[in-house]
Formats: structure tokens, sequence, C-alpha cells
């Protein structure tokens, strides 16, 4: 039987991929993916999106069309949206793609990856603690300095990737890089 989870992470792949819209999960449901057992409710993803085409996304979730000026406005301003399943009690959270050197290098080292038995595109395990590392300089929370700490203990990850990023993107580590 399937759980909640991988009901709601397939809606929102076969939503995705029926509207041609290109995506990686991030943020705490990726740490998931990587075995780090932590609780999550939601699951954030970045899309590559024009603002007209949110419409494809909320037809398939009919409680939220009247909101699609508002998020098509949030595209437009690159900031996150958001729209609850209600059927599974889970939030997406959708974060407008970045088009920036690092955001096309993101969306480069993306993996196809199978979780709770759907095939879907993950953030690196590099990609996650930058975005970790992005997050703690914009709010620094115990939960983001644990999920770096765990993903820093990755076989082969590469670490000068990472902090080839960090540099160019002037973030501070304080001290988690080593």
């Amino acid at each position: 039987m399937a759980t909640l989870f991988q009901k709601a992470l397939q809606k929102i792949v076969d939503v995705l991929i029926e509207e041609n819209i290109d995506y990686m999960i991030v943020g705490g449901f990726a740490v998931s993916y990587h075995n780090r057992a932590r609780t999550t409710n939601d699951i954030d993803m970045v899309i590559r999106i024009l603002p007209e085409k949110v419409g494809g996304i909320l037809k398939h979730f009919p409680l939220w069309e009247p909101y699609e000026a508002s998020f098509q406005d949030d595209i437009r301003r690159g900031i996150v949206f958001s729209i609850v399943e209600y059927e599974f009690g889970m939030r997406y959270d959708f974060m407008p793609f970045q088009d920036t050197e690092y955001g096309r290098a993101a969306f480069e080292w993306r993996q196809k990856v199978t979780y709770f038995s759907v095939e879907c595109f993950m953030a690196s395990e590099e990609d996650l603690v930058i975005s970790k590392i992005k997050w703690h300089n914009i709010s620094p929370s115990d939960k983001q300095v644990e999920d770096i700490q765990f993903l820093l203990t990755t076989e082969n990850l590469d670490l000068d990737y990472i902090k080839g990023w960090v540099n160019k993107l002037n973030l501070k580590t304080d001290g988690l890089l080593g």
C-alpha cells in the first residue's frame, strides 16, 4: 500500500511531467532521500516555469485556481508559492528557477532517482549543502546545521564543487566546511 508521501510525490511528479515543467526536489524532503531521518510535511522544489504556465499546475489542484494571478506574480518576482494537497496533507513549495550561473549548474548536477518507488529529479548532495548554507546565511537554524553536517559525511562528496560555489556566492560557512 502506498504511503501518503509516496502518493503526494507521485502526484506532483506526474503533474510536472504532464505540464512539461522541469524541476528538482530540494530541502528537507531531498535530505530525507539521502537517509537522514527527519520530519517534513512539505516537498520543496525548484521549477523552471513561466508565469503563464501556472494554470497548468493549478488545473490539477482546483481549489487553488483562484490564486493563479497571485502565483504568477510570485514567479515574476522570483518568490516561492505554495499549494496544499489536502488529500495527502502535503504542502508543495514551488521555488522559481533562478537563471544564474549557479542555478544552471545546480540543474546540471541534479540526479534522476527513485524515491518511495517514484522516479524523480533530486538535487545533488553537493547542491543541498550549498542550499542549506545559503539558507543558514539568511536565517540560522540548528536544523540547517544538522542537515549540512549529515550531508558532509557522504562518501565521494565533491568538496571542491561546494567550496567553489560557496566562495563564488560569497557565503559564510561558520566553519561548517572545516
